[in-house]
């Protein structure tokens, strides 16, 4: 990583003072944990809301990444470790730079000398964190010494901040609790939608072929450079995502000529998967960002779909078109994601989940009026929450009675039978595929509209 302490320190336009030195990757990562935490901003717009990170080389971004990942994957064992040097928190960042010390220093076998001293120098390149600089240094040489056995003796559960901890105890039971906080430690591998010939794809890139579309690798590298990614014949999407798109198609008979309206479409990977099972696509998102990923993704996979940039419930409302099959991949807290995204357990709380619950029934109740007669609607998230979940399936039983749920048919897909619950719905579990690297959560389930 790039060494900053011997680098000369240029001086401002007058030539009298020098300018303030560049961020590091260190200084970006414990900033971006900083304001995750207190501000509940997703890690990936923390980082690159920080005009430094954008300055740093693609080597020390992924070094930030790779910190702060560890951080939100490792909270619990981090802090078991800081607690008996520490005799009080010390402010935002300090704390901050602390856990990205231990994080350096525990998990990612960075050399004492390189953790320590630059998580010193960090602190004291402002007069407003100088004063934190002799404690960090004396509490990360303890945790140096002291930290791996403290670290140890933490159980993984510990890593879950309590409110998730509890609801995933009182949902799914302690020993799946345990086993979700054990996958919640592990570097997931990449997962790719491919067009055809999994076979061949898997041969060519050095994975595993997971199910007749999707192909496992090991880790994701660059994923722009790897072979098939310009000619758009594959693109990225997680097992568990990528399955009610499948299983709506197989239970109902396929796609194939079939009017589908995609709510909450971005980044894209449900539009991809429709339009490429000859689904006629119409989707919808609200933003414009988003969108333009969606617009990206169709055109380097040369599959077509139109695209409406517009509020969901509004849209519906005003345009009164109906269609065979709505897709309502709804916003939800994301806990599913924890995989890739640890920082989701760390910057939702309780109450988020109770606010987007609201949202999902007002979004059910707009994707019901876009059903036609006798057509269906695939309601899902990637969500651990089962209010987000199961408990939307029964408030659709009491509050929408043209709704009916439909089994899903998931015979003969790979690596799905242990993801369909009793009642034929899918609930992705991230433990259940362990061993071949876990799945995200998910929940979904499908409902067909009377005639």
């Amino acid at each position: 990583m790039t060494d900053e302490r011997n680098a000369p320190r240029p001086e401002n336009s007058s030539g009298n003072k020098p300018a303030e030195k560049p961020a590091s990757a260190r200084l970006c990562a414990a900033r971006a944990v900083q304001h995750v935490l207190r501000e509940q901003e997703q890690l990936e717009t923390a980082l690159s809301r920080q005009a430094d990170y954008g300055r740093l080389e693609a080597r020390d971004r992924a070094f930030a990444r790779l910190i702060t990942a560890t951080v939100f994957r490792r909270m619990g064992q981090i802090d078991a470790a800081l607690k008996p040097f520490l005799t009080r928190i010390p402010a935002p960042l300090p704390h901050a730079v602390l856990r990205t010390g231990a994080a350096q220093l525990l998990f990612l076998k960075t050399p004492v000398h390189a953790a320590v001293g630059e998580s010193v120098a960090l602190l004291k390149r402002s007069s407003k964190t100088r004063a934190y600089s002799g404690m960090v240094n004396a509490v990360l040489r303890k945790v140096a010494n002291e930290g791996p056995k403290l670290a140890a003796n933490t159980p993984p559960s510990a890593n879950l901040p309590g409110w998730v901890r509890s609801t995933w105890d009182s949902a799914y039971g302690k020993p799946v609790m345990r086993r979700m906080a054990n996958q919640l430690a592990q570097d997931p591998p990449l997962d790719i939608h491919v067009r055809s010939n999994a076979e061949g794809w898997a041969e060519k890139l050095g994975g595993t072929v997971m199910s007749p579309w999707l192909v496992r690798l090991p880790s994701a590298g660059h994923v722009p450079s790897l072979p098939g990614y310009d000619d758009g014949t594959w693109w990225i999407q997680d097992l568990a995502a990528s399955l009610p798109v499948q299983a709506l198609a197989k239970t109902i008979g396929g796609l194939d000529g079939l009017s589908v309206l995609d709510l909450c479409a971005a980044p894209g990977g449900k539009t991809l998967q429709l339009a490429g099972l000859g689904a006629n696509v119409t989707a919808l998102d609200k933003s414009p960002e988003r969108l333009e990923r969606v617009r990206e993704n169709l055109t380097r996979t040369k599959l077509d779909a139109k695209i409406v940039e517009a509020d969901a419930i509004e849209w519906i409302g005003q345009s009164g078109e109906t269609f065979d099959a709505v897709v309502l991949d709804a916003p939800c807290s994301a806990t599913g994601t924890f995989r890739r995204h640890p920082d989701v357990l760390h910057n939702r709380k309780p109450k988020d989940v109770a606010s987007l619950v609201r949202l999902q029934r007002r979004l059910i109740r707009a994707a019901n009026q876009a059903v036609k007669p006798g057509g269906f609607l695939l309601y899902c998230t990637c969500s651990l929450q089962t209010e987000e979940g199961e408990g939307q399936t029964a408030w659709v039983a009491d509050s929408l009675p043209d709704l009916s749920p439909i089994p899903f048919n998931i015979s003969e897909l790979s690596n799905a039978e242990d993801f369909l619950t009793k009642m034929g719905y899918i609930r992705a579990l991230p433990h259940l595929l362990g061993e071949k690297g876990g799945a995200d959560g998910f929940y979904a389930v499908l409902l067909q509209k009377k005639l």
